[in-house]
């Protein structure tokens, strides 16, 4: 689970307008008091494709703060089987059960798109956390969001068809990455959908024949942001709503 240490340039290039900080919204919105605390154990790191920030039934000794990249959160079946429950970006970060003074999590928590981040030892951001204050209030925040994408994801894979859910993921996807160019393959896209392959082929192929995507072999780039949005199921807006109306444009 320890990551490659990155140049630290390539996280400060990443950076908002408030000098200093990350463009991780949680560490660019805490109060300088609360950051200045615990910015002496952040430390940048790479965060690859495919690398697993926690596993089920392992200490969550981490928590990473991305400020680039797609973090995936999924649900394990006994055999392995698995379906997306829930992304993030540089909203927010991963390990909130060890936060939350819960030493292990039920799911696996991976990288999906490759970006940049920072880490730090849980126990002291916890030992910060249970200060309270602003910087509690943003984990508050962000932890409600998780609830509401968490919540919609179960009404969504068991209500809607295939192609709604899969123009939804897309453009989740390209809301967390800021960006309309996706690295995935069908297995994955199909594994994270809670589908087989087959049928999602059938649903790529379908938006791909519409003009809504292009698609090539481990990457989609989506070409009609508008059309995708009518595609999509109304879980989308939901979800999307209720981000912009906790964060505001970002």
């Amino acid at each position: 689970m320890r990551s490659k240490e990155a140049d630290p340039l390539q996280v400060e290039s990443a950076m908002m307008n408030n000098p200093g900080r990350p463009r991780n919204l949680i560490l660019a919105r805490m109060p300088e008091e609360q950051f200045a605390a615990i910015a002496r154990s952040l430390v940048p790191c790479d965060m690859p494709s495919g690398m697993k920030l926690a596993e089920p039934n392992q200490p969550v000794k981490h928590i990473y703060f991305p400020v680039s990249g797609l973090i995936s959160i999924d649900a394990l079946t006994a055999k392995g089987e698995s379906v997306e429950v829930g992304v993030v970006g540089r909203e927010g970060f991963s390990g909130m059960s060890g936060l939350l003074g819960e030493p292990q999590m039920a799911h696996s928590v991976i990288i999906q798109g490759a970006g940049a981040g920072l880490r730090i030892r849980t126990q002291i951001l916890r030992d910060e956390f249970l200060k309270g204050g602003v910087f509690a209030d943003l984990v508050h925040q962000f932890l409600y969001l998780q609830f509401v994408q968490t919540s919609q994801s179960a009404l969504c894979n068991r209500l809607h068809p295939v192609d709604a859910r899969m123009a939804r993921w897309m453009l989740t996807a390209s809301d967390r990455i800021e960006s309309s160019t996706l690295n995935l393959t069908q297995e994955f896209l199909a594994q994270m959908l809670g589908s087989r392959r087959s049928t999602v082929t059938v649903a790529a192929g379908e938006l791909q024949r519409q003009g809504l995507i292009d698609y090539t072999r481990g990457r989609i780039k989506i070409l009609d942001r508008a059309g995708m949005e009518s595609v999509a199921c109304e879980c989308y807006q939901i979800v999307r709503s209720a981000y912009v109306r906790v964060l505001g444009a970002y």
